[in-house]
């Protein structure tokens, strides 16, 4: 079966993405996306399905997915008081920015191994499990500092194992995802304006019933929620900076009409613009 492509965005405020839930993810679901995944679940037994590695464990996992290694969700409904970690990193965040320091560059090594899967054991997890588990409840920059220093910790430990779980990914590269990371560049540049679905169709080479079709198999969405979600995205990470009124903010993220954008922010982020500001700036402050 053909994974879903799984469109990840940075939680507002942040350079990832980190849910953190009570028990995870446990209906299977076969996705694939280009960002780095850090999995941790505390405790239970559960499948483990990446790429071409299937196996189980009994006491929870603490696992690096590589780019583009299609898997399935984690995590267990066996302990009362399970936690199900997910940390999302694209590859700018990773390959140029933290990599990019000269003080960061050892991390390499790690993001090597990850686009085999690796899984992490006990010892390490045991040792990793309170900054992960503390984790989303700090403030941005803290948040940022600490996750640099649990990737430090994963370079550095002996205590793991590669999946040998790439050989699935490399099948997958094939018309249909770069399709859609035509898709994603394109959006990327002109999200900001009406996009029209025949250009949409013009750019995959597909009629526009096809394209539609295709996006909704493809990602599990429509094309409209998709282009709503990146647009509220960037909608949140200007409103972290003071220098954008909030009527600056609708007309640069695609949106005319005051209410419109009210009503698809709240739809996505459970908050008003103005709301959210306010929110975003008092979790800022250290």
């Amino acid at each position: 079966m053909k994974p879903i492509f799984e469109t990840i965005h940075p939680n507002p405020g942040n350079s990832f993405f980190m849910g953190c839930e009570p028990y995870g993810e446990t209906e299977p679901f076969w996705h694939i996306h280009p960002e780095y995944e850090l999995v941790y679940i505390k405790n239970g037994s559960a499948e483990q399905h990446i790429g071409s590695h299937f196996s189980t464990y009994s006491d929870g996992t603490l696992l690096l997915i590589g780019p583009n290694i299609p898997h399935t969700n984690l995590g267990n409904y066996d302990n009362s008081n399970n936690l199900a970690v997910i940390i999302q990193m694209n590859k700018e965040f990773l390959e140029t920015k933290i990599t990019g320091l000269n003080e960061l560059q050892f991390i390499n090594d790690l993001l090597i191994r990850s686009k085999q899967g690796i899984i992490f054991g006990s010892k390490v997890k045991q040792e990793l499990e309170t900054k992960l588990e503390k984790l989303n409840y700090l403030k941005p920059f803290e948040k940022l500092i600490e996750l640099i220093q649990v990737l430090k910790t994963l370079t550095l430990t002996n205590d793991f194992k590669l999946l040998n779980a790439d050989s699935i990914n490399i099948n997958h590269h094939s018309v249909e995802y770069n399709r859609i990371n035509l898709i994603n560049k394109f959006v990327s540049a002109n999200y900001m304006r009406k996009i029209h679905l025949s250009e949409l169709s013009n750019l995959t080479g597909l009629t526009e019933s096809s394209y539609s079709r295709f996006f909704k198999k493809l990602t599990g969405k429509t094309f409209v929620t998709f282009l709503n979600e990146f647009r509220i995205q960037k909608a949140c990470s200007m409103l972290t900076d003071s220098k954008y009124t909030i009527s600056e903010i609708m007309y640069e993220t695609g949106f005319n009409e005051a209410a419109n954008f009210t009503r698809v922010f709240k739809r996505y982020t459970n908050f008003t613009p103005r709301e959210f500001r306010k929110r975003i700036r008092q979790s800022s402050r250290i």
